[in-house]
């Protein structure tokens, strides 16, 4: 049977339904997923399929033969978390990172009753949007207006000031980010508060971080990563470094045996807290669990072209101009002294000088960054 525009809301009800057993909504958060209509902001995708949990891709880069997706349409549900976590309040001002479609913003927008797009109403907005992407920001725009819905939006780098002289009570980053940059605290009000998917790019996990009055920013994390797309400097290549866009691949050259510097096996639900230490602390284009031929285990590479694989038995081979095997031994090492925190014992402080400072447990038992 086929669907036409009039049967969305049936299925934006059940999609609700469905995300509510999954997270725990509230009563406004609810409603705007019930009365925003998705299949409005992924047009390409036929009606059922907008009302699917799942992301969608909205666009891709060809680079090198390759299509890279850049910007998607985020799985309601994780959408859903990430909002609920903002701990949304009805005269509160929120800034987005990463646009996308246009959907999150929708959301938003339906949550604050910030509707209005009337020509004489030129002050700010209650949701303010930025995207890389001016393409995307253009349709993402029209798209908005179709249905009522006019924040505020620009085209930018998001790791930036977005709205020069505007500051935010929340802030929402639908991207990934390696380090807070300087500008989101920023753009923050006292108190206010930023959620986002925070780490390296094969362990981040999403955090809620709260400005505190000297400027810092204090967070912990959550046990759910969130996959976004990361941000990127350049809105026409997919990559975060365009000069390296696919990481430190040549994994051949002189081989050298080290002692065991991490568990065999640490890409569980037993060690999340270390694969995710690992993953801050390195920052490696590569972080999985099967060696160079395939079989089990772990390989790391980085940037420089180092890379380092340990086999089930713990035994390692590495390579490349920087040693792997001794930070990964102090990681681990502190990853013990800390009692083997999970992800979500893990915390974070970022202060105005760009530090990053990692803590277990609490705020007191601070995790040593290994040395160089």
């Amino acid at each position: 049977m086929m669907t036409t525009e009039t049967d969305w809301r049936p299925l934006a009800a059940a999609l609700t339904e469905e995300i509510s057993h999954e997270v725990s909504l509230s009563p406004e958060w609810r409603e705007a997923f019930e009365q925003t209509p998705r299949h409005r902001f992924v047009p390409e995708v036929p009606l059922e399929a907008a009302y699917q949990d799942e992301s969608i891709v909205i666009k891709t880069i060809n680079d090198r033969g390759f299509d890279w997706p850049t910007s998607s349409s985020t799985k309601p549900s994780l959408m859903a978390y990430m909002l609920m976590m903002l701990r949304l309040e009805d005269d509160h001002t929120v800034l987005e990172i990463g646009t996308g479609s246009g959907y999150n913003a929708a959301l938003l927008c339906d949550r604050l009753d910030a509707a209005s797009v009337a020509a004489f109403d030129l002050g700010p907005k209650q949701v303010a949007s930025i995207d890389l992407d001016p393409d995307l920001v253009a349709a993402a725009e029209q798209r908005l207006l179709s249905i009522g819905r006019g924040p505020d939006l620009i085209a930018g780098d998001g790791r930036k000031i977005a709205f020069p002289g505007r500051a935010f009570d929340r802030i929402i980053v639908t991207a990934g980010a390696r380090r807070v940059p300087a500008a989101w605290a920023e753009q923050l009000n006292d108190g206010g508060m930023i959620v986002t998917d925070l780490g390296g790019r094969s362990q981040p996990r999403i955090i809620r971080l709260t400005k505190e009055a000297d400027g810092r920013l204090l967070g912990k994390f959550r046990h759910r990563p969130g996959w976004f797309m990361p941000l990127r400097p350049d809105a026409g290549h997919p990559a975060e470094d365009p000069g390296n866009p696919n990481g430190a691949l040549d994994l051949t050259g002189e081989t050298r045996l080290t002692n065991p510097p991490v568990p065999p096996v640490f890409l569980d639900e037993a060690h999340t807290g270390l694969a995710f230490a690992v993953d801050f602390f390195l920052q490696p284009t590569m972080l999985v669990d099967q060696l160079r031929d395939g079989s089990p285990g772990v390989l790391i590479t980085t940037e420089d072209g180092s890379w380092i694989e340990i086999d089930p038995n713990g035994n390692t081979t590495t390579a490349g101009p920087t040693s792997l095997a001794e930070p990964l031994e102090q990681i681990t090492s502190e990853w013990k002294r800390l009692n083997e925190p999970e992800d979500a014992d893990l915390r974070l402080i970022v202060t105005p000088d760009d530090a990053h400072t990692l803590y277990a447990h609490d705020f007191e038992h601070r995790w040593e960054e290994p040395q160089a």
